[in-house]
């Protein structure tokens, strides 16, 4: 029988050679104390651990009680981070809370800043006149990016251009002669997405042009009209196109698939103009019709409201419950969605020429407060504040101008107006001001805080 694997007796001796040392390793544990020449440290030195080596050497120094209040200035201001960070996490709550409510409240068209008393009159160094040799016509509209950094602007000469706001120059054109196969005729409307993603273009033609804003690249064509466009407008933050055409009908297209969706029909005469806020609808007016026009698109229906005598050409929300129009007979009316009739009128807002009131030929309103700006072709652009409950319009100032206001919009923190300026009517060339010059007019308000 073979011998045992496990053999009795006194276990093998390790020899060390002369001069070697052996060295004894002492096994590691996860979690547990520290051995130091053989000995466990105790559980206040697994508390001093946690500090750096420099605390620990000056620990060695201290007394009890030096060290009691060491440890206890250090939980404190460890306390006073964690009150920091949850003061830091409340503060954007807040805001968050803050942010939905505003959210909430514009959906509602609740949302309402009162800040006309606020603005003081601007002086003649506030106004600054843009003019470029590729605008050799009358300017007929103007957008502005939501971020407020870039501005593109069109003219009865069929050319388009793009202004840094921030750089205060021309960054780019597009002009008949380099797509004279996409530019067909004087532009009639710009229009550019919340997210400054796609620039879109309309001119004498029944088409849509589609552009890439940072590059001015074209990208696609909308083609469907019958007539040529008078308006488009983006539904806010969304990619969804709104057009308005002289053959009566609105059109929606989606960006996104780069798709028509359906046509809207209702109004009897050639449509003027369009605008639209957050929710799924759109604000048209009817020119001769004499009616505005709200179309609920989910529910594929639409609200009609009767203006007044003469032609209805300008229409714009003040937010998503009240709007403004504008008349050739010279009236501006404010509205509510839940009236049919104007809750305030002023007639003859740009007084009368040979006892003739002068058109409304241009608003502009600053969203969700109580401000708008009116323009005609008197040499002034007049800004109103509602008050009352909107059953008041009370005038504000004039700036002077020269020419007819073909187009406005207010930057989104009111500050800045932009006015596209020309010798004739956008829509026509009826009469002329041989005086005034074709431009981008920049107006700078100051605000009191």
């Amino acid at each position: 029988m073979s011998s045992s694997f496990f053999l009795k007796g006194k276990s093998r001796q390790v020899h060390k050679r002369k001069g070697e040392k052996i060295k004894k390793k002492n096994p590691k544990k996860p979690n547990g104390p520290n051995l130091e020449n053989g000995n466990e440290s105790s559980g206040s030195d697994l508390d001093i651990r946690k500090f750096s080596d420099a605390e620990e050497s000056e620990s060695d120094h201290e007394t009890a009680e030096q060290k009691k209040l060491r440890l206890a200035k250090k939980y404190l201001e460890e306390i006073e981070k964690e009150e920091a960070k949850r003061a830091e996490l409340k503060e954007i709550d807040d805001v968050i809370e803050d942010r939905l409510k505003k959210d909430y409240l514009e959906q509602k068209g609740k949302l309402k800043y009162e800040i006309g008393e606020k603005y003081e009159v601007p002086s003649e160094k506030d106004l600054r006149l843009i003019r470029a040799k590729e605008h050799r016509l009358t300017l007929t509209c103007v957008c502005i990016s939501s971020d407020n950094n870039i501005a593109f602007t069109g003219s009865k000469c069929g050319t388009i251009i793009k202004w840094g706001i921030k750089e205060k120059r021309k960054l780019g054109s597009l002009t008949y002669k380099t797509h004279s196969n996409l530019l067909k005729g004087g532009i009639t409307s710009v229009a550019i997405t919340t997210d400054s993603k796609y620039l879109v273009t309309s001119d004498e033609s029944p088409n849509i042009q589609v552009w890439d804003p940072s590059s001015l690249k074209h990208t696609h064509t909308f083609k469907g009209h019958k007539d040529f466009i008078t308006g488009l407008v983006f539904r806010k933050n969304t990619h969804d196109l709104y057009s308005a055409s002289k053959d009566r009908s609105v059109k929606i297209w989606s960006l996104d698939e780069m798709a028509y969706v359906e046509t809207l029909f209702g109004h009897q005469s050639p449509i003027t103009s369009i605008d639209a806020l957050t929710r799924e609808r759109a604000i048209t007016a009817g020119g001769r019709d004499t009616t505005v026009r709200i179309w609920k698109i989910a529910e594929e229906s639409q609200l009609i409201f009767n203006g007044p005598v003469g032609s209805l050409d300008e229409v714009k929300l003040l937010d998503e419950e009240h709007f403004v129009s504008g008349s050739d007979n010279g009236s501006l009316c404010v509205w509510s969605v839940l009236k049919k009739k104007p809750l305030c009128t002023v007639t003859e807002a740009h007084g009368s020429e040979n006892e003739v009131p002068r058109w409304i030929t241009s608003l502009a309103t600053l969203l969700n407060s109580d401000v708008f700006a009116s323009g005609s072709y008197d040499n002034s652009i007049r800004l109103w504040r509602v008050s009352d409950q909107y059953r008041k319009v009370l005038p504000m100032f004039s700036v002077n101008v020269s020419g007819f206001v073909n187009c406005m919009q207010f930057t989104s923190d009111g500050k800045q107006l932009y006015v596209a300026l020309g010798q004739e009517h956008k829509a026509g060339r009826w009469f002329r001001q041989g005086g005034a010059k074709n431009g981008l007019l920049v107006v700078n308000f100051s605000i009191k805080s």
